[in-house]
């Protein structure tokens, strides 16, 4: 019953899974290359916005066109001993500052997968989505977000939205080992030397062969693990997992510590069409803004399908601390989703919902509210 994320690791994953079939006919020749991937668009509606000072959105516009595009190169062959062997490359569908998003290679067998790359750590690999109806709108990280929550100088260090996938490594260049099932239960555990990694190659444009590992704002040695437990009863699914992740900063701010951790949790119950979930998220020391800069995310959503229908609705809460400011903010975002099923992979994707942000009577940012309203698609292929 688990939730899809939609994201590149469960999209990738339904990939592979269709290629491995004919794999071990073709080990002889090597790894054979396969593409997928997907396309998604939306029209968002700022129906109204409004903030404390009533410059409503600061000039922005109540319309706007958007897309999201990734395609992936994937290869993976089966060897004589039974181990599948196989890389990834996801590349941006649009110009981008990081064009190629995510990279890795992974040996495959009964013992679980052992994977080496540019890729998200344990936490978010097992981490689960505050649950949508959609697959492009959401409360949690989804691919389109209509807010201007920015205008007004709002930033949680990600973007206008609550995100309970903690993902403290970001995709830096890791190791990372997920263990085969044991009665429902399985983990991940991760490390990655240098969040800076990302995307590295055989030359690094820093003192040499290897990193700095005095970067103002740069996370290090970021370890990560994170057990789920996933299984059906009786037609009841129940889906639950927790995660932890810890890093240090390499050059600490004054006031800030050394050490950023945090962890992430959910909880999902699924029948007869129902699903019903929450998720949560907190990092202490999260910024360069000074120890004690904490953020805390959680949420809870329920979605109903039928024939080719889904509905839902949900909620998330971002409380976000900014240590050396003294004050902290509130994001609050509600919305009640909607998709129709095309087809295997097709949708047609619709939402209505409200975004709130609170902030003290003493902040330099304003409170800001904006009632929205999208409506796209989504093909995988």
């Amino acid at each position: 019953m688990k939730l899809t994320l939609l994201s590149t690791t469960a999209l990738i994953s339904a990939g592979l899974a269709g290629f491995a079939a004919s794999s071990r006919a073709l080990a002889d020749e090597g790894v054979q290359l396969g593409i997928g991937g997907y396309y998604a668009s939306a029209a968002g509606l700022i129906l109204e916005q409004t903030d404390k000072d009533g410059s409503a959105g600061h000039n922005t516009r109540d319309v706007v066109f958007r897309q999201d595009v990734e395609v992936y190169f994937q290869g993976m062959t089966t060897l004589d001993n039974g181990v599948t062997v196989g890389a990834v490359i996801q590349m941006e569908g649009q110009q981008s500052d990081d064009q190629i998003d995510e990279v890795y290679a992974y040996f495959q067998g009964g013992w679980g997968q052992i994977r080496f790359g540019s890729d998200d750590d344990a936490t978010e690999q097992l981490g689960y989505l505050i649950p949508s109806a959609s697959n492009i709108f959401g409360v949690d990280s989804p691919d389109f977000e209509f807010g201007n929550d920015h205008g007004n100088g709002f930033s949680n260090g990600n973007f206008q939205t609550n995100d309970t996938l903690l993902d403290i490594s970001g995709d830096a260049t890791k190791i990372i080992y997920f263990s085969p099932s044991f009665g429902g239960f399985n983990f991940a555990v991760s490390y990655a030397p240098d969040r800076r990694g990302e995307d590295s190659y055989s030359y690094w444009s820093g003192p040499g062969g290897t990193t700095l590992s005095n970067n103002t704002g740069q996370v290090q040695d970021v370890f990560s693990i994170a057990l789920e437990f996933d299984q059906d009863f009786n037609g009841l699914g129940l889906a639950s997992g927790v995660g932890f992740a810890e890093g240090q900063w390499e050059n600490p701010m004054p006031r800030q510590g050394k050490t950023t951790w945090g962890m992430n949790a959910h909880l999902d119950l699924s029948y007869s069409g129902f699903t019903l979930g929450g998720s949560m998220a907190f990092q202490n020391n999260y910024t360069t803004l000074g120890a004690g800069a904490d953020f805390l995310i959680y949420g809870v959503g329920a979605t109903y399908s039928w024939d080719l229908w889904t509905v839902g609705l949900a909620w998330s809460h971002g409380d976000y601390e900014y240590a050396s400011r003294t004050d902290e903010d509130d994001l609050d975002i509600i919305e009640f989703t909607g998709r129709y099923d095309l087809g295997s992979g097709i949708s047609l994707d619709a939402m209505v919902g409200v975004n709130n942000l609170d902030t003290p009577a003493s902040s330099p940012r304003s409170d800001y509210t904006a009632w929205q309203a999208g409506m796209g698609f989504y093909i995988g292929f």
